[in-house]
């Protein structure tokens, strides 16, 4: 007959509050999560990311830069690889570079829209800009600045602004033009601190095109000055708003628009602008990532001057997505917010050196291939691994000990479902044994054991039987790790049979 349980029970969500990495152990929210790893917290439950298909394949080297051309019904992708772009619109093997004999492959660009047509404009600070317009690339025809000193740039009131090579003037071009003669404008009376402008970015706070509207200049010493208008030649139609000390922020990808604010990432974490412009501080508890800052602050020590930090707005998937080095040597993670909830998870297995999205499907760039992501359920054919562990619950209060008897994850999947499950008392931290395959139990000790129900096929189906533990302690935290290919994995939420006394 089935496992009655006996005792109290109780019913905790799934850790939908996301990963925690700033909180003691002892101190953490019950709905967060001291390890979520390719799981993504949604609003009422947590499931194991998508996986990604193989798209573009036999570039030359590693893919640094993806580029998305949009204009009218036209959208291709365009990846940068050993010194050259190849256009990677379609899914197979690449043809002939369309762009060579770059000096590197770490571009910046825009797509940026004029009287004589829609045109993708990139830079890198070593070669001359390069720009297409649906048919053709080219090398514009550029005066005023050496062409090969601009290594960032912006669209801002229908005029392109560059950032120049280890100077504190930007440029710019007279309006809805890509070419032609550029006008630079001195900003080192303004910046206290010297060095040079890394970054441009726009900020708004009324979400459109209007009087709001502003352009932010940002130095390698993390100062940013905020000017409002639309002509920096015309004292009418320009005005400095202020000057502010920000964080340092990191590499050239370091901005992203989201919704009306501006994202930086920054030695403290990611920063949006307004918050730390309103509140005139610059601590990490004021970023996105306060909640992982115990992630990211050691990633920018070790990794700060590495390839590879980005940020990406994924509308469809409903997060934004974090990029951020995980050795010196090409490894990567992910982090993914939930734009909804705010809430985090950490994405690994996507050496992603680049990000992308193309008409709303995202891409990233890799060892010599680009991936589509967030598609279908496996990695390239290869099992995503998946693991989480709750905080530590204090059932019935922290002032009395209990002796733990039963444990009933509730959890959804489309097929046959592999799951590993511990569970730990008083601060443990186990190891549970993976085994890839399901593996039927009796009277198994749980931190262990294997636990699986039976075949799922069909629909979306949920598992919800009671399993034996034997644990005593005062709080307990649930570990979970799985191993799919084939299955889409739901954890919705976890039953927790037990006893309270004393000196049990």
């Amino acid at each position: 007959m089935p496992f009655q349980p006996t005792g109290q029970s109780t019913s905790i969500a799934a850790p939908i509050g996301g990963l925690n990495t700033r909180d003691a152990v002892d101190m953490m929210p019950e709905q967060d999560a001291i390890r979520l790893e390719n799981f993504f917290p949604g609003a009422t439950d947590v499931s194991v990311r998508n996986g990604f298909t193989a798209h573009a394949t036999g570039l030359p080297s590693t893919v640094q830069t993806l580029m998305a051309y949009s204009s009218g019904a036209t959208n291709e992708l365009y990846a940068i690889s050993n010194n050259a772009i190849y256009e990677v619109t379609s899914a197979g093997a690449i043809g002939s570079a369309v762009v060579s004999s770059l000096t590197n492959s770490q571009w910046q660009y825009v797509n940026f829209t004029t009287s004589g047509g829609g045109f993708l404009f990139c830079v890198n600070g070593a070669d001359s800009p390069r720009h297409y317009n649906g048919t053709t690339w080219a090398t514009p025809t550029l005066t005023g600045v050496t062409g090969s000193t601009i290594n960032n740039l912006c669209v801002f009131k229908e005029r392109l602004f560059f950032c120049i090579n280890n100077s504190l003037s930007f440029g710019y071009l007279p309006i809805n033009s890509v070419a032609g003669a550029i006008t630079t404008f001195n900003l080192g009376s303004i910046f206290h601190m010297g060095g040079f402008i890394q970054a441009i970015g726009t900020w708004t706070r009324d979400g459109g095109s209007g009087p709001d509207d502003y352009i932010v200049f940002l130095t390698n010493h993390g100062e940013a000055v905020i000017y409002t208008g639309s002509d920096p030649g015309d004292a009418d139609k320009w005005s400095l708003v202020g000057t502010f000390k920000l964080s340092r922020p990191i590499g050239k990808r370091c901005l992203i628009n989201v919704n009306s604010d501006l994202i930086l990432i920054t030695e403290a974490g990611f920063m949006p602008l307004s918050q730390t412009l309103v509140t005139g501080e610059n601590a990490p508890a004021k970023a996105i990532s306060d909640k992982i800052s115990g992630s990211i602050l050691p990633a920018v020590k070790n990794f700060g001057s590495t390839f590879g930090w980005e940020a990406i707005l994924y509308p469809k998937g409903q997060y934004g997505l974090f990029n951020v080095p995980d050795s010196t040597g090409g490894s990567f993670v992910q982090y993914a917010v939930n734009i909804n909830t705010g809430a985090w998870g950490k994405f690994s297995g996507q050496d992603a050196y680049c990000w992308a999205l193309l008409d709303g499907v995202l891409y990233f760039g890799g060892d010599t291939k680009t991936y589509q992501a967030d598609t279908g359920l496996n990695d390239a054919d290869a099992n995503i691994e998946a693991s989480a562990k709750t905080a530590f619950i204090y059932y019935g209060g922290r002032g009395s000990p209990k002796r733990f008897t039963a444990i009933r994850p509730v959890m959804g999947s489309n097929a046959s479902l592999p799951v590993s499950i511990g569970f730990d008392v008083d601060f443990e931290d186990g190891t549970t044994a993976y085994t890839p395959s399901a593996v039927t139990t009796t009277g198994a000790t749980w931190d262990e054991a294997t636990w699986d129900v039976a075949s799922w096929g069909g629909t979306i189906s949920t598992s919800k039987s009671w399993r034996s533990v034997s644990n005593i302690g005062w709080n307990a935290a649930v570990r979970i790790r799985t191993s799919t290919k084939l299955q889409s994995v739901k954890w919705h939420s976890t039953d927790v049979m037990f006893e309270i006394g004393r000196g049990l």
